[in-house]
């Protein structure tokens, strides 16, 4: 079952929304290079929050964006298949007449000259005492460090024939849902973050970079003659997304929802939220993801 038409009022609302998480995201990043993976689901789930109350887009038409975070599932083998599912509800008055989901898979791509901070369950044994100083002599936080990120920078978390990378394509084959990657990058690519950082923060006009979607499917076949481990660079992912210079580097996170996925473009169709496929992701506490966003678009009764 196919998504309706919606009204272009509805599609330029949810891009609009996720346009400014998007550049949200991007801030973070330019703040603080060298912020974990799941901090950037953090802050994009933060913002979204802010729109959980449904909002009139267009007579008759009312659209509501639901946020449920699970946290990380790391007795899930350390992983999971998607960070984040994308859930559309299409309503006519108190009906509901299509459903479809998105599975994003985040990794972020890392500076070339300075690692990035990795959560661990150490991290968790030791809890805040992370937050103290190591010793009686501890560097300055005055001390300059710039992170620099060029094409041939890495998304340092996405290896190729690991566990989870391997997990990902097994889960396609056997579900035949298909699973995207969310790469956050900086604003544009090549880029230099100086910390501590002067002033205000501009990003400016959009750049090449931004939180970008690819489908792993797309990424598995370009990286298919690469050898086991190897991690997949900015400039990889060039040209995945076909050759137009705004999707060049992957399509920008507000297409791929608003023009994508509610275009009945990208995603998968499903009928009930009790199918096991549906049920197996979101309902389970050791399901395969650790937030849901749920899209419900609400038109008119009849129409």
């Amino acid at each position: 079952m196919t998504l309706p038409q919606f009204p272009p009022q509805v599609i330029a609302y949810v891009r609009r929304v996720f346009a400014q998480a998007n550049r949200r995201v991007s801030e973070k990043i330019a703040r603080v290079p060298n912020c974990s993976e799941p901090s950037l689901d953090l802050t994009l789930i933060e913002h979204l929050t802010q729109f959980a109350a449904p909002r009139v887009v267009a007579p008759g038409w009312t659209v509501k964006l639901d946020v449920h975070f699970l946290g990380g599932l790391r007795h899930f083998r350390n992983w999971e298949i998607a960070d984040i599912g994308l859930l559309i509800f299409a309503k006519r008055g108190t009906s509901v007449v299509a459903q479809k989901v998105a599975l994003l898979q985040s990794k972020r791509l890392y500076p070339r000259n300075h690692s990035v901070i990795e959560e661990s369950m150490f991290d968790y044994q030791v809890g805040f005492a992370n937050l103290m100083p190591g010793g009686p002599s501890t560097s300055l936080i005055s001390s300059p460090h710039q992170f620099n990120f060029t094409p041939q920078s890495k998304y340092g978390a996405l290896l190729t024939g690991d566990d989870q990378y391997t997990a990902i394509e097994q889960y396609e084959a056997s579900r035949s849902t298909p699973v995207h990657y969310l790469l956050y990058n900086p604003w544009r690519v090549p880029e230099t973050y100086q910390v501590p950082s002067y002033g205000s923060l501009a990003l400016g006009a959009k750049g090449n970079g931004g939180a970008r979607v690819v489908s792993s499917s797309s990424l598995r076949q370009a990286l298919s003659m690469k050898p086991h481990g190897y991690k997949p660079s900015f400039q990889d992912v060039s040209g995945l997304c076909g050759l137009a210079s705004a999707h060049s580097t992957g399509w920008r996170l507000e297409h791929f929802v608003a023009d994508l996925v509610l275009k009945c473009k990208q995603g998968m169709a499903f009928t009930s939220v009790n199918e096991d496929q549906i049920q197996s992701l979101f309902y389970r506490r050791s399901g395969p993801i650790s937030a849901a966003l749920a899209i419900t678009v609400e038109g008119p009764e009849g129409d």
